[in-house]
């Protein structure tokens, strides 16, 4: 586990903090702030890639997500859904520290644990797939071992003596640190050119793992079942690595695998697989503007993180119905 003492930071952390309100642009409008007031959900930017292993650049991605949110209304026409009962808030930027690994994951596990004691759903926009290692932390010391659905085409499941914080160990990570409740994870769409072990790590460690393959030949809604069916009543939190998609429909990102999933089919895996579940929280990850010129990348990772408020949306309207 990544253990940081701050002493010398501790100052210049909370300087940093309140400059991460200055210059950003907030999520769909949302009040910019630190303090909390009975809010059902805060949106986290963490500007952090310094663990990327190919094409840098997704510091940039809670910027480039927040810049497409303000062009929509709060109605999903498909859906017949609104997410106006919902009451939010953007966290802004976590203060990383970049090329310092380990201080940086120490900050977002603070932050994320702020969020959460606060009774809050953290909505996190990344960076890079190690953040979700940091976010795990902060979800097990709250809740003991939560479960996780994971949307990707790289189990992250990698093992590297020399470097053991980067965006292919997070999971790894979490497991030898137990913060992972396994036996109710899954991984969803996993296609990369990799060595076998890295999969073959999750599946001995519990983990359901449906292949990129084996989700085109059973559907969407055999998949959404299989998500279901393992996760079951465990909490859990959804982290969603945008090179899910195909690269025709998420170019901008750091390591893109040709045979993914439209934008549609990730959305409706949201609806079908997650509505209902207990997720304590969700991320998005892996965002590059850079390699994406018409955007497409950052309004398409804009629709899946609307599309799980929908379904946290609901979750609060049966609630109180209830």
């Amino acid at each position: 586990m990544f253990q940081v003492e701050f002493q010398y930071f501790e100052l210049e952390k909370i300087e940093k903090q309140k400059e991460g309100l200055l210059n950003i642009k907030s999520f769909m409008g949302l009040p910019l702030k630190k303090e909390f007031d009975k809010e059902d959900y805060a949106i986290v930017g963490v500007p952090f890639d310094t663990a990327t292993t190919n094409r840098a650049g997704c510091r940039f991605g809670p910027r480039a997500i927040r810049e497409w949110s303000d062009r929509f209304r709060p109605n999903v026409q498909d859906a017949r859904w609104i997410i106006k009962n919902l009451k939010g808030m953007d966290y802004g930027n976590v203060p990383v520290m970049p090329g310092y690994t380990e201080e940086s994951l120490m900050c977002i596990y603070q932050s994320l644990k702020e969020v959460l004691d606060a009774d809050l759903t953290p909505i996190v926009l990344g960076g890079d797939h190690l953040i979700t290692y940091a976010e795990l932390r902060a979800y097990s010391e709250k809740y003991g071992r939560v479960a996780m659905i994971h949307f990707d085409s790289h189990n992250d499941t990698s093992d590297r003596k020399e470097i053991q914080y980067n965006h292919g160990t997070p999971f790894r990570r979490a497991i030898e640190d137990g913060f992972l409740d396994t036996s109710h994870s899954i991984q969803v769409g996993i296609r990369g050119y990799a060595e076998t072990y890295r999969m073959d790590y999750a599946k001995e460690n519990g983990m359901r793992v449906i292949t990129g393959r084996e989700l085109h030949d059973m559907g969407i809604a055999r998949a959404a079942e299989m998500i279901r069916e393992q996760v079951g009543n465990q909490k859990c939190m959804v982290t969603f690595d945008i090179d899910f998609l195909d690269p025709s429909a998420a170019p901008g990102t750091g390591t893109p695998v040709s045979g993914g999933f439209t934008t549609y089919e990730a959305m409706e895996l949201l609806r079908q697989g997650v509505t209902g579940l207990n997720v304590a929280g969700f991320d998005l990850v892996e965002v590059m503007e850079d390699y994406d010129p018409g955007r497409i990348t950052a309004l398409a990772a804009y629709h899946i993180v609307y599309q799980y408020l929908t379904i946290l949306s609901k979750k609060k309207a049966e609630m109180e119905k209830d």
